[in-house]
């Protein structure tokens, strides 16, 4: 595939620009057929548009296309203040009355953070005031999740480059009159393949400038490359082995709270994710501002976990007259077959569980029969990652089990956090969060609704001709708009 030069004009004001030549930068994105299509949409809208309000690392918000915020003394009422000068891609200005005609026609979309709206109004060109029927701590991390779009043409947007096609390649070009600055990068190309691995060796071809995610088993080959640079970053996202409660064993608190213990969590970031990983205490970001100072955690106990089986009347039987090790009880994981590292953790899970007599049987199904499954209740257990973000609200709408909001991503049978993720929700104060957030927390550990696994790591591979910007623990794809070709300086 041959570099593609991209040159464009927009509209900026008084009259149009005429770009450089520069280079498009080509992505690579590997993923099995049933996530790739959602997997490209979140990356195109990434390069194109943007929220009112960012997500801070520690989930504080932070500054988006609203410059500022000031939340009524009752916290039923924020004023938010819009960046001035910002254009649309196609040349007109953002205003206050066009940004609450887009949040109006997604109000009444089921979004979390909307629920309690009662008013959405411009109430000066540059503000948008937003009325609740009561306070809700997630309308600012929703603001966060929703991109800024105009609101009938929902591919013109305020970022970067702009949307040129969404398929069979998705395309943007530079946007010339972005309030951000103009980009070194003539626009952003997203190439797709059937697999991490098949990205992974466009890149190695020149065929593509940067692979999306690199598998841990090609990480420490790429690290060794003087063509190609890798950035790793702990993602808000979970590996979990989640428990359905209508399983005979699984019903039992203290079974759940030893299939827990039975997992050295470590041993499997080592091991099945090749070190790429941290070990979860539970659903909720560890770098939240809110986050408790000693959080709760299971240690890896095998032993008092066998003393809880048997304590729960699982007990070991007597081996059988053929030598044949039986188990306290079996049951059926469902795994995702798409993606192997899954796979790989299952198989670990599952050897750490027979060590105290639990026999677990791994189904590997593709992902939408995963998806149906898990929101049917149709399984025992399965494993899987997902979301948390760093500002709480995924991790209140996957674990709130009843309610408007469930998104019934899995129907578990679990409802013992809903009354405290409804106080989180409620909070008005740092203190409060502080408080409500430790006693979630607690009710994770004590409930053991799943064995909480890692925090996944992921890798970018970037190809050398291209600089980042400065290192940083952080992930680089959410500055792409600022990258540039390392042998010259940033084009002005």
């Amino acid at each position: 595939m041959s570099l593609v030069l991209l040159t464009t004009t927009a509209a900026c004001g008084g009259g149009a620009i005429q770009t450089q030549e520069a280079p498009a930068l080509r992505i690579g994105f590997g993923m099995g057929p049933s996530a790739r299509a959602s997997g490209v949409k979140t990356l195109t809208d990434m390069v194109s548009s943007e929220p009112l309000v960012a997500h801070d690392w520690n989930g504080r918000p932070g500054p988006g296309l609203a410059a500022s915020w000031k939340w009524e003394a009752d916290r039923t009422a924020v004023q938010l203040h819009l960046k001035s000068g910002v254009r649309m891609h196609d040349g007109s200005l953002m205003t206050a009355r066009s940004v609450a005609t887009f949040l109006e026609k997604h109000r009444a979309s089921g979004r979390l953070g909307f629920r309690y709206i009662t008013a959405i109004v411009a109430s000066d060109p540059s503000t948008v005031l937003i009325r609740l029927s009561q306070p809700d701590a997630f309308l600012l991390p929703e603001l966060g999740d929703l991109q800024i779009a105009h609101p009938d043409f929902p591919d013109i947007a305020t970022g970067p480059f702009m949307v040129v096609s969404r398929a069979p390649i998705a395309e943007a070009r530079r946007f010339e009159a972005y309030h951000g600055g103009r980009s070194a990068l003539s626009g952003v190309q997203i190439v797709t393949y059937n697999t991490h691995r098949a990205a992974w060796a466009a890149l190695m071809r020149g065929e593509v400038d940067v692979v999306q995610e690199v598998t841990r088993d090609s990480v420490e080959f790429m690290e060794g490359s003087s063509n190609v640079k890798t950035y790793s970053s702990i993602q808000p996202f979970y590996v979990y082995l989640a428990f359905n409660q209508r399983h005979h064993a699984m019903r039992v608190v203290d079974v759940r709270r030893a299939l827990s213990e039975a997992l050295d969590r470590q041993d499997i970031i080592e091991r099945a994710m090749r070190g790429h990983g941290r070990v979860a205490e539970g659903p909720i970001w560890p770098f939240h501002w809110a986050y408790p100072a000693r959080p709760v955690r299971y240690a890896h106990d095998p032993e008092h976990a066998r003393m809880l089986l048997d304590g729960a009347g699982f007990r070991l039987p007597p081996a059988s007259r053929e030598g044949l090790r039986l188990s306290r009880f079996s049951f059926k994981c469902l795994v995702w077959s798409e993606d192997p590292q899954y796979e790989r953790i299952a198989l670990m899970v599952q050897r750490q569980l027979f060590d105290i007599g639990v026999d677990m049987e791994i189904e590997l199904v593709p992902l939408d029969a995963f998806i149906k499954r898990a929101k049917d209740g149709n399984f025992d257990a399965y494993l899987m990652q997902t979301n948390a973000s760093r500002s709480l609200d995924f991790t209140y709408r996957f674990w709130r089990t009843s309610g408007p909001e469930n998104a019934a991503a899995q129907n578990s049978g679990y409802r013992g956090a809903d009354e405290l993720l409804d106080a989180v929700r409620r909070s008005t104060s740092d203190d409060q969060m502080r408080s409500c957030l430790a006693a979630l927390a607690q009710r994770f550990y004590d409930d053991a609704p799943a064995a909480f696994i890692a925090w996944t790591e992921v890798t970018r591979a970037v190809a050398a001709r291209f600089s980042v910007g400065e290192s940083t623990t952080h992930d680089p794809f959410s500055n792409i708009w600022q990258w540039q070709p390392a042998d010259r300086p940033a084009d002005k």
